[in-house]
Parts: C-alpha cells; structure tokens; sequence
C-alpha cells in the first residue's frame, strides 16, 4: 500500500481514520486464508459429483453475503455425497439384519440413514443458516458503525472517510465486511464511495432495514447544506436506535412461546419421562437398558434443546456490542487469574478439585460394581441386588456430579470473575462519558479556555469514574505543559491509556480534531455527540427494561427450579426402587412368582435394567448440560455474544445449579427413604 498523504491538523483522527497496511494484511489474511472444512468438504464433494441446482438464487445470495469461496452446484454436490455415504454405511446393518433376522440392525440401519438426511439437509442450509449467524454477530456493531460514521461526517463531511473510520474502529464481522468494501473502491471495483455505499445498502436492506436507511441518509447528507445536513445525520442515528427499541420490543413479546417450549421439553417433559424410568426399567427390563437413558438424557435431549435455543436466537434483532477491553493493562491471559502481578492458571485448580470429588466414589464402587453396574445372569436376564446402604451409594454417585459441576464451574467463574469486573468498570466509564462531554461542552461553550473549562467540570463530575480521565489530563496539562491532545493521548503519559474503552478513544480522537477548527465547534461537537451518546444509553435501558421479565423467568428456573425437580427426581426413584425391591422380596418369599407370572426376583431390586446410583448419574450429567444451555441462553439474549458474561453465568449456575440438586436429592431421599422403611415394617415387610 503506498503512502497516503494526510490533511494537515488531522495527524490523530486520521491515524485512526485510515485502514494501515497491518488491517490491510489482515483482510488479506482472512480473504485469501485457508480454506475452511466446510469449503473443503462442498469443493471435494464437486470434484466427485458435479451438480446444476434449478434454483439457487437464494442460496447465491447467501454464499455472496458470507464471502464462502464455493458455488451453489458445490453445495448441492455436498448433499448428494453426504446422503450417499449414510446410505453406504447403512447397508452393512441391513445384510446383518436380514441374515440374521435381528430388528436391532434394522432399525440401526433405518437410523443412519435418517441421520444422513439430517446431515444433509444442514449441510445444504450451512451458507443460509451462517447469513443468519454473521447477521447477528455484525448487528451487534450496527449502532457503532452508524455513530462512527455520523461523528466523521460531521467533522468532515467526506463519505469515504466516514467508512474508513468506522470500519477501522469496530470489531467483529461487520468491520471486515466494511473493511472490504473500502478495499473493492481502493481496488477500482466501484469509482467512488457513493456506488460502494449504494451497493451495500442494497446487500443489508433484507438483513437491516433500519441500518440500510442509515446509511442512505449519510451518504445524502453530502450533498446537502450544513445545516440540513446535520440534521439528517442526526435522524440516520435516531432511526437505527428507534428501529433497534422496536425489533427488540416485538422480539421479547415473541420470547414468551419459547421460553414456555424450552420450559417444557427440558424440565416438564424429562421430569415425566424420569418419573417413569424405575417402572418402564423393571416391566420392559429387555427395551429399556442404561444406553437408552444415556442417548435420551445426556446427548439427544440436550441437542435438541439446544437446536431450538439458537433457532430461537438467529431471530434476535440487533443489539449493541460487547465492550472490547483488548487494551486494558491489567487483563488476565485466556485461562488465568491474576494475583499481585503475577498469571494463575485455573485449569490446575479445577482438576484437583475435580479429583478431591471424583476420587472416593472411584474407591467406593470399584469394591462395589454390583449397586452400579446392573448385574445380569447367564440367562441374560437381570439379577437382583441387594445394597445394604442405598443412601450412601447414592451420596458416593452424587459426589462425581457435585465434582464435575463444581470443577467446570470454578473454572469459569475464575477465568471470567475478573475479566468481567474490568468490563463492567469500562461500561460504566462509558455510560458516564456522556455526563462528563456534555458537562466540558457546556463550559467551553462560553469562551472558557479548555484548561479552565476542565478544571470547573471536575466540580460536576467529582464522584464519577471519569473524573478520573480529566484530573489525569489536567494534570499532563498543567505539570509537563502539553497540549489537551497531548495531555490525552501521550504514548506514555496520556490519560487515556488508564481508561482502555475503545468508544471513548475515539469520540475523544473526533472530539479534538473538530477542536481544531476552534472551540466553538469543539463545542458544539461535544455537546451533540452526548446528546448521541444519552439516546444510545437510553436504548440500551429500553432493551434491559423489556427483556426484564424473560431473564428473570430463565434465571428462577435455571437457579432453582430445574435443580429442586431433577433432585426431587433422584429422590422418588431411589424410592420407587427401594418399595419395590422389599415388596419384591416380601412377595417372593411366599411363592407369588410362579402363581402370577411375575418374575419378583428381577423386581427385588426396584429398576432391574438401571441403578439407582447410575440413574443419578445420568440425570446429574443432564442437569449440569441443560444449566449450561440455560446460562447461554440467558446471556445471549440479554447482552448479545458476550463471551465473558456467559463463562460467568456458566460458573455461577453449575456452582449453585448442582449444590441446590444434591441437598434435595439427598435430603429427600434420606427422609422419605425413612419414612416408607417404617410404613413396610409396620406391614411386616
């Protein structure tokens, strides 16, 4: 890339303003990069079986939108070898069902041929379900870019400016789409910024209507005189916020159904299904066997619950984004927590913790496989088994559970607890950003020299963390004699470098190249971009206040009620089991088996297929997955990808979700254990 040649007075907004060659390699990476699995697989898939789809318009769109670097006949290819190969592998289990007359392999076969469709199918979605996935991802950069974009074009009303800018400030997969198309007008794809913006409006029109007529707007107000035109960069940011409240409000109206459905199949549903698993398990003891509870429970259920959180999160309209803290000094590394000054790494912790639980109930049924592990006889039928102490069986298979939650929990929690302090820490710095502008512009508003106007600001705003930002630059100010630039954005003395938000560096990187101009326009540029700032607060206030009652729904029922029930679960199959084993046996001794048909030697442990120990392994490991579904739901759909907030609400849920379950389990089947041992002995059994 050659030199550009900077306009004079513009050396730290244009720093900002122009895409360096380190972004350029950057875009060429991601542009020219390897190839990823799926574009692998669908370019493979061509070479193999070459197919012409009929209609691929909205597929085309799709793959242009997400810049994939395949074709729609290579997509229909990919279907077509992935229905193929399920179809291949499904016939070996038919020839062994037929030959040997087994309905087992039948129906195996039957299910890896419908998993191929299923394959398949997503497969053949990939490019239009990722246009949802990017929309999301890039929305949440909607309000920035806008803002960005308003804020240059009132310094400088120049259009291309306005899209380097805020192409090389946002984040995500926006700025690389915008970073793209400055790139196609750097190229000579389009002659001017004008025809770039116009196809680009004509690109996010059907994913963001409100965002499309933003940029419309800005790019007429070019033409316009100065002060219409300011008026009309005010209404692009007004109509995307507006736009923004009203998606967000139909969207939480729409939340209602789903979070009933989620409700239903991943707490109500289970529950009925487990209260019957000690009865199906001794009844139907040859179809009901462990390895069904485990596929239902622990890895068909939990996807499907998933698959309809994230369909329900691709209609989620735009957001604001996370607060990037990329910058701060005293971030920890992935993995660690910082003590003094020196990097702890958690995963240590977690597996010793995990080992201090995991280890005794190892111990335990090593020397007692038989109250784990269903026994079966050399008929192949169950055999009863006799555990002369349920409860600390119970208690020693809870203890893998309470490890694991415990474990992965703390292993969240303290790689995120402080990540999460200095991001709520920024927020709030950026939330009073626009007290303390508003207050300087006043004060510079009257002619008041920028040293002074700072000086009396620090009277309005002395109990804000942002006070912080201006004692610091009046200080550089007064005490090493630097300019208000300077005194901010020093390499090494500049205050700006003890508040690391990215939203503030470049309101103030705008904010003192409109300085330039004079402090009339200084100004007026600070007081309207807090008046931007307040309507953006404002928005986001608007967003909690109506997601308010959905968050508090989901956090009642992840925090409490899914583990109080899949406890009270655990507790009523251990005493299912317990009734029906004495009965069992009470039955047996009088001679009832061979009179009724019923084989009591198989009941006399409760759930011949299934132990007690082992069912409440498998409905622990459920639980914590649905609590961790649950927490990412909970996240996403208040604070968007908030990758920091979601380990944390992860920790926070596994930690309390699974103490909660294991002091109702226990507790419930101690005291009702106790309860029907003395009603049996009272009959004599």
């Amino acid at each position: 890339m050659g030199k550009v040649r900077r306009p004079a007075g513009t050396d730290y907004f244009y720093r900002k303003d122009i895409l360096t060659s380190r972004e350029y390699r950057l875009y060429k990476k991601k542009e020219g990069g390897r190839l990823t699995p799926y574009e692998r697989a669908a370019r493979l898939a061509n070479k193999l079986i070459k197919v012409t789809p009929s209609k691929k318009g909205e597929l085309e769109g799709a793959i242009k939108f997400t810049g994939l670097r395949i074709t729609p006949g290579s997509v229909s290819s990919l279907f077509i070898c992935t229905i193929i190969l399920f179809l291949i592998l499904s016939v070996p289990l038919f020839i062994n069902g037929v030959l040997t007359r087994t309905t087992n392999f039948l129906f195996g076969g039957l299910g890896v041929i419908i998993l191929g469709l299923m394959v398949g199918y997503y497969l053949r979605r990939y490019p239009i379900n990722l246009v949802k996935e990017l929309r999301i991802k890039a929305s949440s950069q909607v309000v920035l870019a806008v803002l960005y974009m308003v804020v240059s074009m009132r310094v400088s009303p120049n259009l291309e400016r306005a899209l380097r800018f805020a192409a090389a400030n946002i984040s995500g997969p926006l700025a690389w789409d915008m970073r793209r198309l400055v790139w196609d007008i750097e190229l000579g794809i389009y002659y001017s910024a004008d025809q770039a913006i116009e196809g680009y409006i004509v690109k996010w029109k059907p994913e963001n209507e409100e965002f499309a007529e933003a940029l419309r707007l800005i790019k007429d107000s070019q033409t316009q005189l100065p002060d219409k035109a300011q008026r009309i960069l005010d209404e692009a940011l007004t109509i995307v916020l507006e736009g923004t409240k009203t998606r967000m409000k139909h969207y939480s109206q729409d939340l209602r159904m789903p979070v009933m459905v989620i409700h239903m199949m991943g707490i109500v549903l289970p529950v009925l299904g487990t209260i019957m698993a000690p009865l199906a398990a001794v009844f139907i003891s040859d179809l009901v066997r462990p390895e069904h509870f485990i596929i239902g429970y622990d890895i068909v259920l939990p996807i499907v619950i998933m698959w309809f959180i994230t369909t329900t999160l691709r209609k989620r309209p735009v957001t604001f984004s996370e607060v990037d803290i990329s910058r701060h000094p005293n971030l920890p590394r992935k993995g660690t927590f910082v003590v003094g000054k020196r990097h702890i790494p958690v995963l240590p912790f977690s597996i010793i913790i995990l080992a201090m639980f995991v280890t005794p109930p190892l111990l335990y049924f090593s020397q007692h496989q038989d109250v784990f592990f269903p026994q079966v006889n050399e008929e192949g039928t169950y055999v009863a088994v006799n555990d002369p102490e349920p409860l600390v069986s119970l208690v020693m298979s809870m203890l893998v559970i309470i490890g694991i939650g415990v474990s992965a929990g703390l292993y969240c929690l303290l790689s995120s607890a402080q990540k999460l302090g200095i991001q709520r820490n920024v927020q709030k710095i950026e939330g009073e950003f626009e007290l303390a502008l508003f207050t300087l512009g006043n004060r510079i508003s009257g002619g008041t020299p920028t040293e002074v106007a700072i000086e009396k600001s620090l009277d309005d705003i002395k109990d804000l963390k942002i006070a912080g930002l201006f004692r610091r630059t009046l200080r550089n100010i007064t005490t090493l004699g630097m300019t208000f630039e300077q005194a901010v954005f020093h390499p090494q003395y500049g205050s700006i470098r003890y508040y690391p938000s990215k939203l503030v560096r470049n309101i103030l990187y705008a904010v003192i190249d409109t300085a330039r101009k004079g402090l009339v326009y200084a100004s007026e540029g600070m007081l309207r971009i807090s008046r931007y700032l307040q309507n953006i607060r404002e928005t986001q206030e608007y967003i909690r206040d109506i997601l308010s009652e959905t968050v508090s729904s989901m956090k009642f029922q992840a925090y409490f009620l899914t583990p109080i029930i899949t406890g009270l679960i655990v507790a009523m199959a251990d005493v299912i089991i317990l009734v029906l084993s004495r009965l069992g046996t009470f039955l047996e001794g009088f001679g009832f088996t061979e009179s009724i048909g019923v084989n009591f030697a198989a009941i006399a442990i409760g759930a011949p297929s299934i132990t007690p120990s082992l069912f409440q392994l498998i409905v622990g490991i459920y639980l914590l997955e649905v609590l961790a579904i649950l927490a990412i739901f909970l996240t996403k759909i208040g604070s968007g990808e908030n990758r920091i907030e979601q380990n944390y609400n992860i920790g926070k849920m596994l930690i309390v979700g699974v103490m909660i379950y294991a002091v109702v389990a226990v507790f419930a089947s101690a005291l009702f254990g106790d309860l029907i041992k003395e009603s049996l002995a009272g009959l004599g059994i």
